[in-house]
């Protein structure tokens, strides 16, 4: 079970580490990302952040899929660095109800749509996919925010 699935690109840090997983508790952490699954230093920094309470597994979005439906009953908290990863997720048979978008930041290219959220036309058009699948686009920065339906500011 899917307690909170995070697009974030700094992954795990105090925000998620704590903040989040405090409103969303859960048995585990997935980290969605294929440079930190094979970087031996990234995987550790990530194992770290991790609160000690948690289970942190470091996968793509295939291995994701695969722990996912190993451990149905587990609370599996994902983060990833790009909305794309949760889509392909959901392509491989996974159901995921909310997404929160929650930092994106500015890269040449992007635009602004909240204070922590800078989109590609790209990633406009996942969340837009992701919005017709169903898919509720949180716009929190903070578990504290007013709620905020990020699809309605693409």
């Amino acid at each position: 079970m899917i307690t909170l699935a995070r697009v974030d690109e700094r992954l795990i840090h105090g925000q998620v580490a704590y903040a989040w997983t405090m409103v969303y508790p859960s048995d585990a952490i997935i980290v969605v990302d294929q440079e930190a699954e094979k970087d031996a230093l990234q995987r550790s920094l990530l194992e770290m952040a991790c609160p000690r309470t948690m289970k942190c597994f470091i996968a793509n979005e295939s291995k994701s899929v695969e722990i996912l439906k190993k451990y149905p009953k587990k609370k599996f908290f994902l983060v990833a660095k790009h909305p794309q990863s949760f889509l392909i997720i959901m392509k491989q048979g996974i159901e995921m109800k909310n997404i929160n978008i929650g930092g994106i930041y500015f890269k040449e290219g992007r635009k602004q749509i909240t204070n922590t959220v800078f989109l590609d036309q790209k990633s406009m058009d996942i969340l837009k996919e992701l919005h017709e699948r169903g898919v509720y686009l949180d716009g929190r920065t903070t578990p504290s925010d007013n709620e905020l339906d990020l699809f309605t500011k693409l």
